[in-house]
Order: structure tokens, then C-alpha cells, then sequence
């Protein structure tokens, strides 16, 4: 005797060998014995044999039609035999009676199956639900495929234009278009970022590299569509400043923070103003051009390229742009032009500045030497103008205040690391020109925004108003924090980031704060705001993200440069195990297949295989460099050059202007 029974969900047939009770030792179609019990039976027959019978349901099952089944069913439950009689006739055979069980079994959207052998029609406004959901992934499929397969041959859909980054780096992997992107890259054994290259949903790695990180920072987009904020009637009647400020930035700046002014007053004194631009008297708390600067917390640089915090018409009406009077927070002190001491009380007022000039660091560095700016026979300087004078003075008082900081610091600071300026052109070619840190320029800027960061961060301690500060313990990593502490590594009691508010979050957070000071009214945000808290955890995140992109656009145009001038060997130094730095450009290789020579040790290196996509390229050692004696560097200049050291940070924090440093001409 032969039987039809259901075993783990699928149906089978067997020759019993063996009756037991209410089981039956059975052998399968394929040899297998197993035991079955009674109530998993469905069919007994003698003939047609096994293999005849599973032939004969497979052929039968796929002729029935099931809508004509579905319409043959009656309203209640129902046994399969009772359809099989149904279906086929008054006395279905058993081979009828196993199709129509296979039949009903298949189409469970038709027929819900309620116990052995037993279905139930589905609602017919069940079944047209169903039938629409099968529809719907039946034509999913379709279009899934004639994706991938446009894919393959190197087209791109209309649906991945814009969904391109997004598929890179947060896809959706229920989105049809994410199946047919994995499935195009098994069938064409690419990437996803290799292929969408390919397919041009890109135009360049620089262009997928510039969308991947705004695809994760900017969801929204980068360009901000608010209208201009209201200006208050108050600002216009704000005093003028009788002075003539000028700026100090790389010429490719276009949000200028701050400028400088110094009046020469009786016997050997001065009043110098550091006058900070001032989108906190534009800017409410909750506003709709606070918020997207909450969002964004800073703004974004890499070469050839920025993403402003603020928005354009924001920046426009703030920014200390030659020729305008613009409304400021300014500091003033008084100080011995000799001595470069600070002598008098120091004052911050809200007023309007005259800017009379936005001096370019590309056309003073090599003019303003620190010879040039000591040399009191020196009274004129075509490069300057005017300003001669007022930068003689603001350097003299510089090296004071760097001089004070030291002190208090232990230790005098190192400046080996040089900073590289990236212009991008139009045609795609790349310049890298390099900075050394220790410009007069740059130390006197810097000198001057610490002070200004000291002082600010003291009067809002001083007034009981919190402020957003970066401290650092004498052994300890920099941090953030609401309450007023010393910062070892610059060497002063206290530091509030506040001189750049166009730029980052922070400091116009602590210049809100300050203005609430000046004006005698309530501070904006308290100790224990949740927003201020917020923006106090997100920012180091953020900004460590946006430094991150930074530095891999420079590298992509670092690996750009090399191509540009077809140049294989170069010269650098070893920072750390095998890992070297190239004197000419910022950029870190690793040897391959030598031992390192020493830390510190001057090599000459070959480059090749450049990958712009990974953003690696291979290095091998030539040899020590040649002609000169090896030069072994200090473990702070090292340090400093890798930039991963608590002297190397502080360093970057002191130099307040970097980021503006960075930004790059297109």
C-alpha cells in the first residue's frame, strides 16, 4: 500500500512497510524511511505505483485553475475530496484527489487553510488585496531587473541620480533600488562606488567623495534658503568707532571674524581694538537661522570648496569686508608700544566699525619679516600702507603675550609643522602652497584671538554667565566645558572660543551670551539649558567629522597634484614606525617592504599606482636623503607634524585662523 502524506510542511509519498498502531513505518519515493503517523495521511492507494503518481499530481496540480477553483468553493469551510468531487466530477480518482490538494495548498492567498485537509475561500476582498500585493512585487521584480541589467551595460536609471550618495552610505537595503544595485554589482563584480562611477552617477571621485559626506551631514542639502533676517532699528544707531581697522586673512577669506585697529595715544602707549564681527545681533535663540546653524555647528572647509554654517545673506551682512562699516563687539586695551605689555583696563563695547582694509597674508608674508616689523628706521612699506605702524605695534605685543604665555606654561612652543594652502582652478589643477606656522603674521593673529578668547571667557565668569570653554588639565586632553577652567596647553586661566561667530557655533553661542552682558539683560542660555548641553556633546563630534573630511579632500588633491606634475620621487621625513610625510605637500605615505629607518630620519621616497578612489598610493624607500646629513627631529616636532600630540593641539587651538587658512581659493 502506497500513501500521500504531509511530512515538515511538504507533501510526499511512501510505500508502508510496517502498520504500528496509529503510525506506519513508511519508505519514501527517494528511499528514505521515516515514520509516519496516521492523522499526516492524506491519500492510501495500491495503484498507480510511486513514481507514476508523483508524475501524474506534478502534471495534474498545474492544470487546475485555480480562479476556477476559488469560484467552485463554497462560502464555509471546506475538504479537499469535497473539491476534488467538485472540480473534477462526481468520483475523482486518487491521483484528481492529490492535485486538488497540491492545488489548494499552492494558492494561499485563494484558500486559507484551516486544519488537515481542510481550506476556507479567502474574502474576495482579501484575495484582491493579496493579488495586488503580488502584482506589485511581480512588476518590483521586473523593474529591479531592468535596472541591474541597465547597470551592468553602464547606464544610470533616472532613480539613482539623486539617490546616489545616499545608496553609498545610508541606503535603504528594502529600496527596490538598492536590490538592483547589489544584484548589478554580483552580475558586473564592482563596488557600488566603483560602479555608480562607472555608470556616471558621478563625474568624479571628488564629486562622490563631496556628496558621500553630504549625503551623511547635510540630509537637507548644503545650500540654506532662508530669507534675510530682520535688521534690528538699534544697529544703525550704534556709535561709530573712530578708528580705521583692518583684517589679516588668506586671500581666499570671505568670512571675515575679525580685524584690528590701534590709535597711538600720548608717550609711549597705544589703544588697540580687536574688533570681532557680530551675527549675534542678527541672530535669536530659536530663530530660524539659529537653528541651522545648531544643525551645523560649524562651517565646513576643504580645497577648493566650503560649506558655510551661516547662511550667504547672514555672512554678507557681517563680515568685516573692506570699505563698510559693520557692527562689531570690539576689546580694547591699552599698551606700552615699547614693551608690548598691556597697561591699560580692558573695555568691550557693542558698536560700528569702519573697516578700512582687508590685508592678504599671499601678498605680507614675505614683506613682513620679523626683521621688517623690529626695524624701528622703518617707516614706510608699500605693501601695508598705513598700517605699518599699527603692526609694528600689534607684533611687539605678540611676543609679549607669547612670552607670558610660555611662562606660565613651562615651556616655550614649537611651531615645526607647516600649514598648506590648497587652491583649486577652474580647470581642475591644484596648487599647494606651504606656510610655516611661525609667520609673524600668523603668531601675531593668534597672540591676539587668545587674549581676546581669555578675556571674554573671564568677564562672562566674572558676570556669573555661563560660556562654552576649552579646557585642558597640566596632563590631560582638551575638552569642552561650561565652566570657566585653566587651559594648560596655551598656558592661560581661561579660554572661551569667541572670535570666530561666523564660522563656528561656540562662539557665537558665547557671543550671544557676551552682548546679553553688555546690554544688561538676561543671558540667553543658563547652566543647565538642554540646548546649550547639546551643543556643548555635539560639537566636538561634528567638528572631529568635518576636520575628518578636510583632511581626506586634501589628500584626494594632494594625489591630484602628484599626477598634475607627473612626479614619482620626492622627499620626506619619518614620523612614526614606517609612516612618512612629504616635505613639499601635507600628505603621509607608508613604505612598503623595508623596515623603518628611524623616527625622525630624512628619506627619498618613490611613488606610484595612485588610487584616487582609496585614496592610497604606493611608496617605496630610494634612500636617506641625499646631500645632506640625515636630520633627526625632536619627538615634540614629530609629535607635532603627525598632530597628534596634547602640544600639537593646543598649538591648533592657539592658531585661531586655521580653519580660514584651509579654505581654498576656486
Amino acid at each position: 500500500m502506497n500513501v500521500y502524506f504531509e511530512e515538515a510542511g511538504a507533501f510526499k509519498i511512501g510505500r508502508v512497510l510496517q502498520e504500528q498502531g496509529n503510525a506506519y513505518q513508511v519508505e519514501t519515493l527517494h528511499g528514505k524511511r521515516t515514520k509516519v503517523k496516521a492523522n499526516s495521511i492524506f491519500l492510501k492507494f495500491d495503484s498507480p505505483d510511486m513514481a507514476e503518481f508523483a508524475e501524474s499530481i506534478d502534471a495534474l496540480s498545474k492544470e487546475v485553475d485555480t480562479q476556477l477553483l476559488y469560484d467552485c468553493a463554497p462560502a464555509d469551510e471546506f475538504e479537499f475530496t469535497a473539491m476534488a468531487q467538485e472540480y473534477f466530477g462526481e468520483k475523482p480518482n486518487v491521483v484528481q484527489q492529490a492535485a486538488t490538494l497540491l492545488a489548494l495548498h499552492s494558492a494561499p492567498i485563494h484558500f486559507h487553510r484551516k486544519g488537515r485537509g481542510m481550506y476556507k475561500a479567502a474574502p474576495a476582498d482579501i484575495l484582491q488585496a493579496a493579488l495586488a500585493g503580488l502584482e506589485k512585487k511581480r512588476l518590483q521584480a521586473e523593474q529591479q531587473e531592468a535596472w541591474a541589467e541597465a547597470l551592468v551595460r553602464r547606464e544610470l536609471p533616472d532613480p539613482f541620480l539623486k539617490q546616489a550618495a545616499l545608496l553609498l552610505v545610508r541606503p535603504d537595503k528594502n529600496s527596490q533600488e538598492y536590490k538592483a544595485l547589489m544584484l548589478a554589482c554580483t552580475r558586473a563584480g564592482r563596488s557600488p562606488d566603483v560602479l555608480l562611477l562607472e555608470c556616471g552617477a558621478f563625474k568624479s571621485v571628488h564629486e562622490m567623495m563631496r556628496a558621500r559626506f553630504a549625503a551623511v551631514h547635510f540630509p537637507r542639502g548644503t545650500e540654506i534658503d532662508l530669507p534675510a533676517p530682520a535688521v534690528p532699528q538699534e544697529l544703525a544707531e550704534l556709535p561709530v568707532a573712530s578708528v580705521r581697522a583692518f583684517s589679516i586673512d588668506d586671500i581666499s577669506t570671505t568670512e571675515i571674524d575679525d580685524a584690528f585697529s590701534v590709535v597711538l595715544l600720548e608717550g609711549k602707549r597705544a589703544r588697540v581694538g580687536v574688533h570681532i564681527a557680530a551675527p549675534a545681533l542678527l541672530i535669536e535663540r530659536g530663530s530660524p537661522h539659529d537653528k541651522v546653524a545648531r544643525d551645523r555647528l560649524s562651517t565646513v572647509y576643504a580645497p577648493g570648496d566650503k560649506i558655510t554654517m551661516l547662511p550667504a545673506n547672514v555672512v554678507e551682512f557681517s563680515t568685516l569686508a573692506e570699505g563698510r562699516t559693520v557692527p562689531a563687539v570690539s576689546l580694547y586695551v591699552d599698551v606700552d608700544t615699547e614693551t608690548g605689555e598691556v597697561v591699560g583696563t580692558h573695555t568691550s563695547v557693542i558698536e560700528q566699525v569702519p573697516i578700512a582694509a582687508n590685508l592678504r597674508h599671499n601678498h605680507l608674508d614675505e614683506a613682513l619679516s620679523a626683521e621688517v616689523l623690529e626695524d624701528a628706521s622703518l617707516t614706510e612699506l608699500p605693501a601695508v600702507g598705513e598700517f605699518l605702524p599699527a603692526l609694528k605695534v600689534l607684533w611687539t605685543c605678540a611676543k609679549a603675550l607669547k612670552a607670558e604665555r610660555e611662562r606660565v606654561r613651562g615651556q616655550p612652543e614649537k611651531h615645526a609643522r607647516i600649514d598648506f594652502n590648497f587652491y583649486v582652478h577652474d580647470d581642475g589643477t591644484v596648487d599647494i602652497v606651504p606656510r610655516r606656522r611661525d609667520a609673524p603674521l600668523d603668531i601675531l593673529v593668534a597672540e591676539w584671538m587668545i587674549l581676546v578668547n581669555r578675556e571674554w571667557g573671564g568677564f562672562l565668569n566674572q558676570h556669573k554667565v555661563t560660556g562654552i570653554y576649552r579646557i585642558q588639565p597640566p596632563m590631560g586632553r582638551v575638552r569642552m566645558s561650561t565652566h570657566a577652567a585653566p587651559h594648560a596647553g596655551l598656558g592661560v586661566p581661561q579660554y572661551a572660543w569667541s572670535t570666530s561667530p561666523l564660522r563656528r557655533y561656540v562662539d557665537l553661542v558665547n557671543q550671544q551670551q557676551l552682548i546679553s552682558v553688555l546690554r544688561s539683560e538676561a543671558p540667553v542660555y543658563t547652566a543647565t539649558d538642554a540646548d546649550l548641553l547639546s551643543a556643548v556633546n555635539s560639537f566636538d563630534i561634528t567638528y572631529k567629522a568635518y576636520a575628518e573630511f578636510q583632511q581626506s579632500m586634501e589628500r584626494y588633491w594632494c594625489l591630484r597634484w602628484i599626477q598634475q606634475r607627473n612626479r614619482k620621487q620626492f622627499d620626506g621625513v619619518v614620523v612614526k614606525d614606517e609612516l612618512v610625510r612629504l616635505d613639499e605637500i601635507p600628505l603621509f605615505v607608508r613604505l612598503v617592504g623595508v623596515t623603518s629607518p628611524g623616527r625622525g630620519v630624512q628619506v627619498e621616497v618613490e611613488l606610484d599606482e595612485v588610487d584616487e578612489l582609496t585614496l592610497t598610493v604606493s611608496c617605496k624607500l630610494i634612500a636617506l636623503k641625499k646631500g645632506t646629513p640625515t636630520r633627526l627631529l625632536d619627538d615634540e616636532e614629530l609629535d607635532e607634524l603627525v598632530g597628534d600630540s596634547p602640544v600639537g593641539e593646543s598649538v591648533g587651538e592657539a592658531a585661531d585662523v586655521a580653519p580660514d587658512n584651509g579654505e581654498a581659493a576656486a
